[in-house]
């Protein structure tokens, strides 16, 4: 279950890479939560169900030209969890700053579909979340 559960993410990631909104939410179930960190700015701490999906990923990539991410680290965690961190970069739109972060994900799968998304600014309170650290 855990590899099943590891190619729903990286195929949600994939679709994200070839802007199909409409893959994504097809690996996302329809009352997914999204929680975001509160110290992200213009992003709304917990979105729901598909236009929370779609609001969530709208957010990063108008903010930005040339937007890219990167996956640098999954991992099957217990409870249906996916570990993920990403190096995100981009230039900001109205600054013309380059940005280079790294975010991690916890997602939990269930029955075959992503039903909760969290974001984390900080690796080790991801991998606390997703059962992983010790």
């Amino acid at each position: 279950m855990s590899e099943e559960n590891l190619e729903i993410v990286r195929s949600a990631f994939a679709a994200v890479e070839r802007d199909d909104m409409q893959a994504v939410l097809r690996l996302c179930d329809e009352d997914i939560v999204i929680k975001q960190p509160p110290e992200l700015p213009g992003v709304s701490p917990e979105q729901r169900g598909h236009q929370g999906v779609l609001e969530a990923f709208a957010i990063w990539p108008e903010q930005w030209d040339d937007y890219r991410i990167e996956i640098l680290r999954v991992a099957a965690a217990p409870g249906g969890k996916v570990f993920v961190t990403v190096r995100t970069r981009g230039r900001g739109k109205q600054s013309g700053v380059e940005v280079d972060m790294d975010f991690s994900f916890v997602f939990t799968v269930r029955e075959g579909k992503i039903a909760e998304w969290r974001l984390f600014v900080q690796e080790d309170q991801a991998l606390e979340a997703a059962g992983l650290s010790g």
